[in-house]
């Protein structure tokens, strides 16, 4: 099973899009399953439900952060190589699903209750949320094969 496979599963499980997102790659950015779930439990519905950015994309972009973020805190240009790498993130993902914006991707105030019920009863809450996660989880799968960075150390604080 693909890493976006996984991650769909997961959602389609109950899982929020950032959890499944996480959860699924949770080995590449060096950590476990329920700290992943952890993590991500927040930023489900566009951060808190904030119908902000995307939790499959924010996921990613964690994803990222914590594969290649490793650096000494002065070390400028790593930090510029990360900033930049997670940029390209977002924007191969906003190009595939047409917005990095949970509200402006479902069309719906979710927060509204009666739009909600109205929205998952004939499915686009599902079907716009499943192609989220799984777009979302293909273009990480490809960003963590095509940037390899090179190791360098650590910064604990």
């Amino acid at each position: 099973m693909s890493k976006s496979e996984q991650a769909l599963s997961l959602f389609i499980n109950g899982y929020n899009c950032a959890q499944s997102v996480l959860i699924a790659f949770a080995s590449e950015a060096e950590i476990d399953t329920n700290m992943a779930f952890i993590i991500a439990s927040g930023l489900g519905g566009g951060v808190g439900q904030s119908q902000s950015i995307c939790g499959a994309i924010n996921a990613g972009a964690i994803v990222l952060g914590m594969k290649f973020g490793r650096y000494e805190y002065t070390d400028m240009s790593a930090k510029d190589n990360v900033t930049k790498l997670v940029g390209k993130f977002v924007s191969e993902c906003r190009k595939e699903l047409g917005s990095t914006n949970c509200f402006e991707l479902l069309k719906i105030n979710t927060n509204d209750a009666v739009k909600k019920k109205e929205a998952a009863n004939s499915n686009p809450l599902s079907n716009v949320c499943n192609n989220a996660v799984s777009k979302s989880a293909e273009i990480l799968e490809k960003f963590l094969a095509e940037n390899i960075l090179p190791p360098t150390e650590t910064h604990s604080l």
